[in-house]
């Protein structure tokens, strides 16, 4: 009886398997993302329901009690991780690092002017199929140290992580003055959006077997859960979304009816430099006042938690005698998260604008000759530049200097895992409830293997299906020997419309021990 109950079992695990990678296949797909590290960069963000480790808390702290590795104690020092996906990409590795460490630095002119072929190349790789807007993300994310407890009924973890993200999203009008077709209307798209974040946070994480459910279910299935509260303290932030678009009516070419909303919520720096300019309507003397070399600047604090389930099915006749550290060598996990649940207070400096959606007739605004990479400032100079289009800081009727609150970038998330001992393979769903700096509400796939050719060197592979994105594939390795782990990683972009791949980012998983 209990042999029919675990093969049933196992054949329900399957067919959910089996589901949810249908659904991963036929979903369109944008971004989001609840960590990011050298491993899961080479899996082009999965391992929901694989990887363990201090960076666990922060995606699914229900695998603190599933470890891949050897070990009761384990401990992550300095991993770090970055991707970007620039306006205008870079064919080496050190100029796709300066087009990220341009996105925060100071505006300044000369790394963003263009001249005819790179607006070309901008056109070809983002605006391909009369697409209106390009979505070009970066993130960074540095574990700057983690330790894992695991015993064998439960599991704690503490890990301390700082992240930056920005999302900017450019209508295709800056860049071209032609009239696109879009649902039966011709039009052009000065839409720009900036989203920029800063977090520190500090977790505290605990996962044990979920004994209730367990004693319910018969054979070897398990079904983990794990949970970890933390403190955040959140940097300078930017929110600018500024929607706007010329419509041709075919009355007269140089003037069109404009409509355009805009609202935004900062804080720090980036409130200083918007009141700057406000008041002196001179955009390079609110950057230079404002914007300078990096330094930390707390604007507001936090609290969250995140939150992980994981159901691990047996594959193997062997049972229990094929487990090490009492996890089966061969099994089927299928895992849920909701990562970051909680409130940002923004405090320092902080600044809402909200000016509602508004019709006028405007004149033809000519593209601008630099691209938008999001620098410090650059916001608002390019609207400043803009001088055909009404300026939203300039004429907002009303502002707010309250301090408000925000919710941290919520996600929700699932993963499977089919773990043939030697070879695993690997699948993720993540939605972030809102739109952010680091998620989307747009569904996100990933799918990845990983394979050990030799046992101690793991190769990982993966790729990010989405929509009207260009073709993400990643990869990582390193070596792990019995008390000590290295690994690194890298991702690449694949543009369809013009067939160019640029790397698109890299990271180092620094050392992780086990005793």
């Amino acid at each position: 009886m209990k042999n029919y109950f675990l093969i049933q079992t196992i054949k329900k695990g399957i067919a959910i398997a089996t589901w949810a990678l249908i659904a991963m296949i036929f979903t369109h797909t944008l971004k989001a993302q609840p960590s990011l590290t050298s491993n899961n960069l080479g899996l082009n963000g999965g391992g929901i329901a694989y990887f363990s480790g201090s960076e666990a808390a922060f995606s699914n702290p229900a695998n603190l009690m599933l470890p891949n590795r050897p070990g009761t104690l384990h401990l992550d020092i300095g991993q770090a991780a970055l991707q970007i996906n620039p306006i205008l990409s870079s064919n080496t590795v050190s100029g796709q690092f300066t087009n990220f460490r341009n996105r925060y630095r100071p505006y300044i002119q000369k790394y963003v002017g263009i001249n005819s072929s790179q607006r070309t190349t901008i056109l070809d790789k983002h605006f391909g199929g009369q697409r209106l807007q390009a979505n070009t993300p970066s993130r960074a994310e540095i574990m700057l140290g983690g330790i894992h407890w695991y015993r064998k009924d439960y599991a704690i973890s503490i890990a301390l992580r700082a992240r930056l993200a920005s999302r900017i999203i450019t209508g295709r009008g800056w860049y071209d003055d032609s009239f696109i077709g879009q649902n039966n209307r011709t039009v052009r798209d000065f839409t720009l959006s900036q989203q920029q974040s800063e977090l520190y946070e500090l977790s505290f994480g605990y996962a044990q077997d979920f004994t209730f459910v367990n004693g319910l279910m018969p054979g070897l299935s398990k079904l983990y859960i794990g949970f970890a509260p933390k403190l955040i303290v959140a940097g300078p932030k930017l929110d600018a979304r500024y929607h706007a678009r010329y419509y041709d009516d075919g009355i007269n070419a140089q003037a069109n009816p404009f409509t355009s909303d805009f609202s935004l919520q900062s804080t720090g720096r980036f409130s200083d430099a918007i009141h700057a300019y406000m008041q002196s309507e001179n955009p390079q003397e609110a950057i230079q006042n404002n914007f300078g070399s990096y330094h930390f600047e707390q604007s507001g604090y936090g609290l969250g938690f995140d939150f992980g389930l994981n159901y691990v099915i047996p594959l193997s006749d062997e049972g229990l005698s094929q487990r090490t550290e009492g996890i089966p060598k061969k099994s089927l996990r299928i895992a849920l998260s909701l990562a970051d649940i909680g409130v940002l207070r923004q405090t320092e400096q902080p600044l809402t604008i909200d000016t509602p959606g508004d019709t006028t007739i405007a004149q033809q605004q000519s593209p601008l000759n630099e691209m938008f990479i999001g620098s410090g400032g650059q916001y608002i100079n390019h609207l400043h530049q803009a001088e055909s289009l009404p300026n939203p800081l300039l004429s907002a009727e009303e502002s707010s200097e309250e301090a408000y609150s925000t919710m941290l970038p919520t996600s929700v998330n699932a993963g499977i895992l089919v773990d043939l001992s030697t070879v695993k393979f690997i699948g993720d769903l993540t939605l972030g409830l809102d739109n952010s700096a680091y998620t989307s509400k747009n569904l996100s796939v990933y799918l990845g293997m990983e394979a050990r050719p030799f046992e101690r060197i793991p190769l990982r592979m993966g790729t990010k299906l989405a929509s009207n994105m260009p073709l993400q594939v990643g990869f990582s390795t390193g070596l792990e020997t019995k008390y000590w782990d290295f690994t690194f990683g890298s991702q690449a972009l694949i543009y369809p419309q013009s067939q160019q791949a640029a790397l698109a980012g890299g990271a180092i998983g620094g050392l992780q021990f086990h005793f």
